[in-house]
């Protein structure tokens, strides 16, 4: 029998780290992958007209607060500590999500609802997916989701190597905050088990590696984890990031 001994640390978490986020919008901060924020902007100029309003939910520094209110869109910001908000034409709210979602309910109703790179930071995943969804019960509301995927290529590599996922593992959890490890079809069985029948998927900005030879590997690895995918129960997914797209009411 193999026995693993645990040295306790620090339980502090720290959800964010800037040293770690290399994407900028307008000198603020990015925390998503590269791409992300443009998809979220795309998928709702596709649905809303201009002036539609908007819940960012766990906005960080402000990076798509700011992008969506550039976009034309009226932009209500929420986030566990306000302090380092750098948004200026948008006001962010203190509001732990992990607690409650009362305060943007009071703050709506809303044309949608963004949550990017928050559910896995949460304890408790699906009561988060319920709240959002009961903001919407009287009024129609796209909701946006987005969590890193641990089933891409470069993350069942780590798996197979280290025994982590991408973006989830001891340092993930005390430094960046991420608590669960969401594929994302169990947020798909979620959203399923909650009432919602059409639900539109996306994977953002796949992995490529700097070295050309080892980027013919993993490319060639993508292609049969693809051609093998055709026999699973899981279509295949290529992406550091996994987002949803869905209209409660």
């Amino acid at each position: 029998m193999d026995c693993i001994s645990a040295k306790t640390q620090d339980p502090r978490i720290k959800h964010r780290n800037d040293a770690q986020t290399e994407h900028k919008y307008k000198s603020i901060p990015c925390h998503a992958a590269s791409g992300v924020h443009e998809l979220v902007v795309e998928l709702l100029q596709e649905r809303l007209p201009r002036g539609a309003r908007i819940a960012d939910v766990g906005a960080g520094h402000g990076a798509l607060s700011a992008r969506l209110d550039d976009a034309g869109f009226k932009v209500t910001a929420f986030d566990l500590d306000c302090k380092g908000w750098l948004a200026k034409d948008v006001i962010c709210h203190d509001c732990d999500v992990n607690v409650s979602l009362d305060l943007v309910a009071a703050h709506g109703p809303y044309d949608a609802i963004c949550a990017i790179e928050v559910i896995e930071h949460l304890e408790n995943p699906r009561r988060f997916l319920r709240c959002l969804i009961d903001i919407c019960r009287n009024r129609a509301t796209y909701i946006v989701v987005s969590t890193p995927n641990p089933l891409d290529t470069f993350s069942c590599i780590a798996l197979f190597t280290r025994g982590i996922f991408n973006w989830f593992s001891p340092a993930h959890y005390c430094g960046g905050g991420h608590i669960s490890i969401l594929p994302y079809w169990l947020i798909d069985e979620h959203l399923r088990f909650l009432g919602i029948a059409d639900r539109q998927w996306c994977f953002v900005s796949p992995f490529r590696h700097p070295s050309a030879w080892k980027r013919l590997i993993y490319n060639a690895l993508s292609r049969i984890r693809r051609l093998l995918s055709r026999s699973g129960s899981q279509p295949y997914s290529e992406g550091e990031t996994a987002l949803v797209i869905f209209l409660a009411s």
